[in-house]
């Protein structure tokens, strides 16, 4: 289905949510009071404030040691605005803080997203440190989070964005592009330099921010239908060239499917390295799951593999199982075991979670 102008600017204005089944529930969210979330508007212009508090008590066991600890699951605090600009063009920015829930602490950095852009017939552009919730998405994260489902959260004891799929969500000093949509395709791009940080010296190799220079873009079908596909490509350049094991590029294809209530994904792509003789040049990545709703709430798995880049012969394994109970459109109370093996080929390094926590998204 063809979309129009409108579903752009209806991005903008929602741009903040984590994933697409939690933007849904962020956009009925109401604040602890019954209120709608707090919104300042003028004539042509809004900011909302909205956020997310996520805390779970997790018991944890690694070989012989376990331990028990009140985690966080990647809470923040957002403003998100848009202003017509008239003739179409529409002003959006997004200011969101990252919060330790557990210990009232900042996360570092303290911002997971800071951007200005604009948002007409061209499609949306933005700058400034970007992730999925900015109006231009994130070319690959964006992908997985528009085709399948995470456990719960990507965060905590199931996160797996950066870990297992090395999905480049949040960057800095970056510009984002989103296409209209043609047909049910979306295109996403984004530039950026010095996206991870790597420290700048005079010496070099990385002088400045412009010597570390990075890119990813992403093809996404996103109909109205059961099916969904996309397609993304990454790739870094650095001044001096890429280190020994340091990352070059990245494919990444995913595909979802709805079989009536029951929704089931797939994801396959492949990280390349300036390798060794001792480590590898090529890490591929699998990741399969499923979601399925209850006569009261929800069940949710995923099963993920990654090669280890530093042992030829080393394979990470994931697995998490969730269950979400939901109290109300915005709070959940949620349950969650997750096992994760970083090297198939070291002995008794398993890490086996039990998680029991509530999210309230306002």
């Amino acid at each position: 289905m063809k979309r129009k102008l409108t579903s752009l600017v209806a991005l903008a204005a929602c741009a903040g949510a984590p994933m697409a089944a939690q933007a849904q529930s962020n956009t009925a969210a109401q604040n602890g009071n019954g209120d709608p979330p707090k919104e300042v508007s003028r004539v042509g212009q809004s900011a909302t404030i909205y956020g997310r508090i996520d805390l779970s008590a997790d018991y944890s066991k690694n070989g012989s040691v376990s331990q028990m600890q009140l985690r966080d699951n990647a809470s923040r605090l957002g403003f998100r605005g848009t202003e017509d600009l008239g003739g179409g063009l529409v002003g959006t920015f997004g200011l969101e803080m990252g919060i330790n829930a557990d210990s009232g602490l900042p996360t570092t950095p303290f911002f997971r997203n800071s951007y200005v852009g604009l948002v007409g017939g061209f499609g949306a552009f933005a700058m400034g440190r970007l992730d999925s919730a900015n109006p231009t998405g994130s070319p690959i994260y964006t992908l997985v989070t528009r085709h399948s489902e995470f456990v719960i959260h990507d965060a905590g004891a199931t996160a797996v964005g950066t870990s297992v799929l090395n999905a480049r969500n949040r960057v800095s000093n970056a510009f984002g592009y989103q296409s209209p949509y043609f047909a049910d395709l979306v295109f996403r791009a984004r530039y950026y330099m010095n996206g991870e940080g790597v420290t700048e010296s005079a010496t070099g190799p990385i002088r400045f921010e412009s010597d570390f220079k990075q890119f990813d873009v992403s093809l996404s079908y996103e109909p109205q239908g059961p099916l969904g596909l996309g397609i993304g490509y990454g790739k870094d350049d650095r001044r001096g060239g890429i280190p020994t094991n340091g990352f070059k590029d990245k494919w990444l294809a995913v595909a979802g499917y709805n079989f009536g209530p029951v929704r089931a994904w797939a994801i396959v792509g492949q990280d390349n390295y300036n390798g060794t003789a001792t480590t590898r040049n090529k890490v591929d990545i699998r990741y399969i799951g499923a979601s399925a709703p209850l006569p009261i709430g929800k069940v949710s798995a995923n099963y993920s593999t990654r090669d280890v880049q530093t042992d030829r012969n080393g394979q990470l394994t994931k697995f998490s199982i969730g269950y979400s109970y939901p109290l109300s459109k915005r709070t959940q109370l949620f349950a969650i075991y997750d096992q994760q093996d970083p090297n198939n080929k070291v002995v008794d390094n398993t890490l086996r979670t039990v998680s029991l926590g509530i999210q309230h998204n306002f």
